[in-house]
């Protein structure tokens, strides 16, 4: 059995996430293992005719990315957490993550989502399961730590 050392973990400010991270935390701390945070900020198309730009979307989300980011480090100050706020989309990026950070594990919360989105874009869970290098741990959306 291969120990865990470290651990990556996927946020979006859902609270599936949050449940995500507070696994991922306790997991953590019994294993002794790193812990990095994702939370992937999607390329924004905006609105130009209505004067939105899709940069200025971005670095919205990226600011709201890491005031999340350092809220859960001020709520767990006994653990180190690293974290990163890539701009793009979500499966590259987790997947450059793994490349470059090498984890041993990865952990994402559920979301149910509604059938058309589910049926016409996929999930990101759906395209990790078959495709990710390392083991995925999916947290249950009613799951609480």
């Amino acid at each position: 059995m291969k120990i865990i050392h470290k651990i990556l973990v996927g946020i979006d400010g859902s609270d599936s996430a949050l449940n995500a991270v507070n696994y991922a935390i306790g997991l953590a701390k019994e294993m002794q293992a790193e812990l990095e945070i994702i939370y992937v900020i999607r390329f924004s198309i905006g609105n130009v005719e209505k004067g939105i730009l899709p940069v200025r979307i971005e670095e919205y989300e990226k600011e709201r990315a890491i005031e999340l980011v350092e809220k859960i480090k001020k709520q767990h100050p006994d653990i180190k957490i690293s974290d990163i706020e890539p701009i793009g989309r979500p499966f590259e990026e987790i997947n450059k993550a793994i490349d470059h950070w090498k984890p041993d594990l990865f952990i994402i919360g559920h979301h149910t989502s509604h059938f058309l989105e589910h049926l016409f874009i996929g999930s990101i869970e759906k395209k990790l399961l078959s495709n990710l290098k390392i083991p995925l741990l999916i947290v249950p959306e009613n799951y609480k730590c």
